[in-house]
C-alpha cells in the first residue's frame, strides 16, 4: 500500500469536520472516502462499511439470492446488486445506504447514525463499481494498510500478502455529540 495515500488519509481524517444533518453526513462521506477508492465491490465484501446510493427499482420476479437477519433481501448480478429493505440510509448494520426514490427524492436517513424505516419494503440497486468503502487505516504484523476493496475479502476480513486477517482499526472515527 502506498505509504503516501495513508499518511494522506490520516491527515484528512484529523481534519474532519463534523456534519450533523443525514442528507450532509453521507455527501461528505462521499466526498471524503472517494479519492481512497482501489478496486471494486463485489458480493464478497459489499456489506461491510460501504457507502452507496441505490436507485430504487420494482421488486425482481425470482427468489432473493441471500436473505438478512434484518429481513432485508438481496438479488445479485453481474453488474450489481438489488436490496429489498424497509429500512434505509444511515446505520444500515456499518454501512450507509441511501435510496434515490423514483419520485425523485433521496432518502438518506432519519439522523446523521439512523436509518429511516418504511411501512412497505422499497427496492434499490446499484452497480458494484459505485460501492464506496468505509476505508480504514489498519494494522498487521507492525505494518499499517489502508483497507480496500482490492484487500477486504468479508467482514471484518482482510488479505495482505495472501494470507487473511481480523485485524484492529488504529485510525477511527472520534464520535462528536453537539452541545
Amino acid at each position: 500500500m502506498n505509504e503516501q495515500l495513508i499518511e494522506q488519509f490520516k491527515e484528512e481524517r484529523e481534519d474532519k469536520k463534523v456534519i450533523y444533518s443525514a442528507h450532509g453526513n453521507f455527501l461528505y462521506n462521499v466526498k471524503f472516502y472517494k479519492p481512497f477508492q482501489q478496486g471494486i465491490a463485489g458480493v464478497a465484501n459489499f456489506f461491510d462499511n460501504t457507502l452507496a446510493l441505490f436507485e430504487e427499482v420494482e421488486k425482481p420476479r425470482r427468489e432473493p439470492d441471500y436473505d438478512s437477519e434484518s429481513g432485508s433481501q438481496y438479488w445479485y448480478s453481474e453488474e450489481g446488486v438489488i436490496r429489498g429493505s424497509d429500512h434505509w440510509g444511515n446505520g444500515i448494520s456499518n454501512c450507509d445506504w441511501a435510496l434515490k426514490r423514483m419520485n425523485g427524492k433521496t432518502v438518506y436517513g432519519s439522523t446523521f447514525k439512523s436509518s429511516k424505516s418504511f411501512r412497505n419494503y422499497k427496492y434499490g440497486f446499484v452497480k458494484w463499481q459505485d460501492f464506496l468503502l468505509k476505508s480504514e487505516v489498519i494494522e498487521i504484523n507492525g505494518k499499517e494498510v489502508l483497507t480496500t476493496f482490492e484487500n477486504k475479502v468479508g467482514r471484518g476480513l482482510v488479505e495482505v500478502d495472501n494470507k487473511v486477517y481480523q485485524p484492529r482499526v488504529i485510525v477511527e472515527w472520534v464520535e462528536y455529540t453537539p452541545e
